[in-house]
């Protein structure tokens, strides 16, 4: 590893970080998007034990991010670089992991709830590891904010296009092994049918699974071997500390820019996961279109991909704050009507286009208020704390994912779904409409206020970019001068004072700096 980069990122750099977004991604959003309706229609749990499987797994995912700090911190940097080896190590048992945890064990149902639990977990604990590592690599490739945005823009159009592929691939194949028989049973006293799943899609889950592992290889390969790590700073400090964790982590969560940042990015992180989780269940349930559930989710999350560098483009002229809250309500809007539209196929396809293209800011945003943050912090304080930004901001936006899934799980059972039913009554078609609308679109305009009291704006922000440049410059500058200029020794340090290791003296210089004692040429 480097110092401090002085040379601004390359194109190939920022895409080559992008790209590593495809790996974890990937798997974890197609266990978000699928893994309700895998438990339910497959594994044949009930809404509530499927509740406790997702709930029990992800408490271990919110628990391992201030377990994995000093971890991190412990380890130490390598001619590779220290997060890239993490990056790596997690990758190499994170692929197994997420294979097992789409087969279903013949061992009864005490036996399949004990599997689940322990490959979630381990699943999602070593994705939390991964995560950790890579964003916080973002961190140690260089220090200019305007390189941080647009690399973290780069890898938040791959973040939607990884989600968009991951549909498609997962969609297909397991479309392709047969997700239904070829008849539709139907009851006469509810308004809504749904195909009797079969045995077969237990292995397009697996061969879907390794699909994607295949994918996660290359892009970690790509991350991995096309970004240089650098392990100095403008500021000396780095993320360690002579107090303790709890004294740093109370610290970091008390800076008023970060505070507000984490009651925005829950709250859209909430919103917008509840969403997502609960658009398959809606379309098939809410709207009655099983047969266009792939084509429909398709079309969300490609207008949520097209609109995010629209919204970064626009974020560098009107400021983040405005681009926010303008694609929020947009958001929400569209969002609400989904409780009242008919259920029709176009009516349908222009809702979620418009419910993808203003979700996208709330998604973009707050990553880049990160950095924002967590330089303001460095300039303050004269602290570096990266890694503890990163974790607990990630740590927090999962805890906000494990109250959308387990909201979700919960207001279905509610709503009287019947697991490994071919029929659901008209409360479920409600329910799941209820959750692709009014709540999500009441947590993310609930975020506004925190937006309205965000600080990092405007001129500050300025302040603090040439701040950091200022930095940067200076010890540039420094580390250039060290052949030439070295240091002059302090008045107070006598030539006598230090040990002689130095072998005989044969000439004492008496100087305005002290005596000096030299070997003869």
């Amino acid at each position: 590893m480097a110092g401090v980069r002085v040379e601004p990122l390359s194109t190939r750099e920022k895409l080559c970080y992008a790209v590593g977004e495809f790996s974890a991604t990937m798997m974890y959003n197609v266990m978000s998007l699928y893994a309700n309706i895998f438990l339910l229609e497959v594994v044949k749990f009930t809404p509530l034990v499927a509740t406790a499987v997702i709930f029990g797994s992800r408490v271990w995912d919110v628990l391992a991010y201030p377990l994995l700090i000093p971890v991190m911190n412990a380890s130490r940097p390598n001619k590779w670089g220290k997060y890239k080896t993490w990056m790596v190590a997690c990758a190499m048992i994170m692929i197994p992991s997420n294979i097992l945890s789409w087969y279903v064990p013949d061992i009864g149902t005490g036996g399949r709830i004990s599997w689940y639990l322990v490959l979630y977990a381990v699943y999602l604990v070593i994705q939390t590891a991964f995560v950790m590592a890579y964003r916080i690599l973002l961190m140690y490739m260089t220090e200019d904010p305007g390189d941080r945005d647009s690399a973290t823009t780069y890898r938040l159009v791959c973040h939607i296009m990884s989600i968009l592929l991951a549909t498609a691939v997962h969609g297909q194949i397991v479309g392709a092994f047969g997700t239904t028989d070829s008849a539709y049973c139907t009851d006469t006293t509810t308004s809504n049918s749904s195909a009797v799943i079969t045995a077969d899609p237990e292995i397009g889950y697996l061969v879907s699974a390794g699909t994607i592992s295949a994918i996660t290889v290359v892009a970690v390969s790509t991350a991995v071997f096309g970004v240089k790590e650098y392990a100095g700073s403008t500021v000396q400090s780095d993320d360690t500390s002579q107090g303790t964790l709890l004294k740093d982590i109370w610290e970091v969560c008390t800076f008023r820019p970060f505070a507000d940042l984490v009651g925005l990015g829950m709250l859209s992180a909430f919103g917008i996961v509840l969403q997502e989780w609960s658009a398959a269940l809606a379309v098939q349930y809410g709207f009655g279109l099983e047969d266009q559930l792939e084509n429909l989710l398709l079309a969300f999350l490609g207008c949520t991909v097209v609109s995010i560098p629209i919204s970064a483009l626009l974020m560098t002229r009107f400021g983040k704050k405005a681009i926010y809250a303008g694609f929020t309500m947009l958001g929400a809007s569209a969002a609400v009507s989904a409780m009242y539209i008919p259920s029709r196929l176009d009516v349908l396809f222009i809702v979620l286009c418009l419910v993808g293209f203003g979700f996208s800011a709330p998604i973009f945003i707050p990553w880049t208020m990160l950095t924002d943050v967590a330089d303001d912090f460095k300039i303050q304080k004269g602290k570096r704390r990266d890694m503890l930004f990163q974790t607990l901001y990630q740590a927090l936006n999962s805890t906000a994912m494990l109250l959308a899934s387990v909201t979700s799980l919960v207001t279905l059972e509610i709503g009287g779904y019947q697991s490994g039913s071919c029929t659901q009554p008209d409360s479920v078609a409600f329910t799941t409409r209820l959750l692709v609308s009014f709540i999500p679109a009441g947590a993310t305009l609930l975020s506004l206020v925190f937006l309205w009291r965000y600080q990092l704006t405007g001129e500050r922000l300025k302040s603090n970019k040439a701040v950091l440049e200022e930095r940067r410059t200076q010890q540039s500058s420094d580390s250039g001068n060290t052949d030439t200029a070295a240091p002059q020794p302090s008045l107070s340090t006598k030539s006598h004072d230090l040990p002689d290791t130095r072998g005989p003296v044969q000439l004492t210089h008496f100087g305005p700096y002290g005596s000096f004692r030299f070997k003869r040429p």
